[in-house]
């Protein structure tokens, strides 16, 4: 038996999918295992960050509602990039960790202006400092879990 391509049935061929390349039903899977994995991080965060002093509990970017939507958000904009990287790059899976981390270097931006410009009273360290590390626990669980997960060939 020759194990040359073409040699192969077509429904063989058509089960083996490309490297790098996301499958729909596995991202969808590896969305709601990264929507948890970031809400339980960002909540974890949050706590701890709120524990220590009064007046953190009171900066509204650290409430409980604005953490669990912004977090959605986020994720669901990074299954989302997949599904159009899927559709316009040759290499969506390595597009997708470009991406990624681009996106979380502008994200850091509007935090490093609320600490700089300090628009809120509790704006400092102890508040923003949380915020901050929330965007790249977020960003770490989507590089991690979304290529893992979603990709594909993989093999879970």
């Amino acid at each position: 038996m020759s194990l040359h391509a073409s040699s192969l049935s077509a429904r063989d061929q058509s089960s083996q999918a490309p490297a790098g390349v996301f499958a729909p039903r596995r991202l969808a899977r590896a969305t709601g295992v990264a929507l948890g994995a970031s809400l339980a991080a960002v909540l974890t965060t949050r706590a701890l960050a709120i524990s220590g002093t009064s007046d953190t509990s009171r900066f509204s970017p650290l409430e409980p509602g604005s953490v669990i939507s912004l977090t959605v958000l986020g994720v669901l904009l990074a299954a989302a990039t997949c599904v159009w990287l899927q559709r316009h790059s040759d290499r969506p899976v390595a597009m997708f960790r470009s991406v990624a981390l681009a996106a979380l270097g502008l994200s850091l931006v509007p935090d490093l202006v609320v600490w700089l410009a300090r628009p809120f009273p509790q704006a400092r360290a102890a508040t923003v400092l949380p915020l901050m590390v929330m965007h790249v626990l977020v960003a770490g669980v989507c590089l991690v879990v979304l290529p893992w997960l979603g990709r594909a060939d993989a093999g879970v």
